[in-house]
């Protein structure tokens, strides 16, 4: 019995509509390979284009669509130039993580069999880790916390809690 796995698709912004298309393909393609599921793709409107058309970037329907799925596939979102009049820039994919308590982005480093290793030390070969990259306090604080300081300054502030230190050493 073959399960169907739903998937909210957020192509977002610029080349997030580029990219997306192939990225289905490959999908697909290694859910028949696998066998014992297909995918559902649900496509949905999210971004800076979507803010420009509507004047919201992550609508509540999405979030709830998202919500409800079994996955969601992100594309490219945000533009540097598209901004809120407060004149933060939008990053729907930051509420996203705040919303779904995304915290960590994991990012495997190895050396790949047959690709050129840009490193010349002959170690460079046994490289094998991963990064645990913060992704909803540090920096990314700043988003909500800035204040404007006259016209020529904006202050940010960097929130790290003992909380969202423990939760990336320390997963469950």
């Amino acid at each position: 019995m073959s399960r169907t796995l739903r998937v909210a698709v957020l192509a977002g912004d610029g080349v997030g509509h580029e990219v997306m298309p192939p990225c289905l393909t490959v999908l697909e393609a290694a859910a028949a390979q696998t066998g014992g599921f297909t995918l559902q793709f649900e496509h949905h409107d999210a971004g800076a284009e979507h803010y420009l058309r509507t004047g919201i970037a992550l609508p509540d329907d999405v979030l709830d669509a998202a919500a409800s799925a079994d996955a969601i596939l992100l594309g490219a979102m945000g533009h540097p130039d598209v901004r809120y009049p407060n004149g933060t820039e939008i990053v729907p994919q930051i509420d996203l993580r705040d919303r779904f308590q995304l915290f960590a982005g994991l990012r495997p480093v190895r050396v790949m069999p047959g690709v050129r290793i840009p490193l010349s030390h002959p170690r460079a070969r046994d490289i094998d880790f991963v990064i645990v990259r913060e992704s909803t306090e540090g920096l990314f604080a700043a988003r909500t916390e800035s204040r404007r300081e006259g016209e020529d300054a904006v202050l940010d502030t960097m929130r790290i809690t003992r909380r969202g230190c423990h939760r990336r050493a320390h997963p469950q």
